[in-house]
């Protein structure tokens, strides 16, 4: 059993947005939204007509080690990730991760963080599992991506639950290659915390390239004009 991941390089994204455009139908926000949506299409042939990868990471029941596995499917033909080392110490492993994320830009393909694994197969069994992730794998995301825009309103959002939430109503700007207009303001704590008015010019993340949330005020660029925000009594 081989196991890895379906991705779209950015270059043959980028293509495939553009013809996407000409032909008159929306484009695609980013590459990893299209891969994911691609294989999930109920007809195959749409996603053997797309320009998709795939990276192998794991062979199930192969070799001692995880270095092992890497080499063998290697030879076997599969794409196996090019940055992969092995580190011999928790300080190696963050210097790699800085290492990677420096150069995460430049890379084909989007990342949002490192995943490190203990390369002895027989002591990554031996840790065993905790809840539905195995103790012995663990990612390591990057800071999110970032980028300056002004609060328009906050609003309320009802929940499944029927939980009400306050939500940041945002000037759209494009944060990691998406159009960010809204996010969670989570409840009335996190609005004191932030200190957050009406107006305000605010720092806006993806955290984990995800969810977009804000961040910080930036109060010293206040006119004056801000306007305090209550909440539901």
């Amino acid at each position: 059993e081989v196991r890895g991941e379906v991705y779209m390089e950015k270059e043959a994204f980028e293509k495939f947005n553009r013809q996407r455009v000409k032909e008159g139908r929306a484009s695609f926000a980013n590459p990893r939204n299209l891969a994911v949506g691609s294989i999930r299409q109920l007809d195959p042939g749409l996603a053997a007509s797309r320009p998709l990868k795939f990276m192998a990471y794991d062979l199930v029941a192969a070799g001692s080690t995880h270095a092992q596995e890497h080499e063998i499917l290697h030879k076997l033909g599969f794409m196996t990730d090019p940055t992969a080392r092995i580190c011999a110490s928790i300080q190696e492993v963050w210097e790699f991760r800085k290492e990677i994320e420096k150069k995460r830009d430049s890379l084909p393909f989007q990342i949002d963080g490192v995943v490190v694994s203990i390369n002895a197969n027989a002591l990554f069994q031996k840790l065993g599992v905790a809840g539905k992730s195995p103790r012995g794998i663990r990612a390591i995301k990057f800071s999110g991506k970032q980028a300056t825009t002004r609060l328009e309103d906050i609003i309320f959002q009802v929940g499944r639950t029927g939980a009400v939430t306050p939500v940041a109503v945002l000037s759209p700007v494009q944060v990691a290659g998406v159009t960010v207009s809204r996010a969670t303001l989570h409840n009335e704590d996190e609005i004191k915390r932030l200190g957050i008015k009406i107006g305000d010019t605010v720092i806006v993340e993806r955290l984990g390239d995800v969810i977009p949330a804000v961040l910080k005020v930036l109060s010293q660029l206040r006119t004056g004009h801000e306007k305090t925000f209550h909440m539901l009594t």
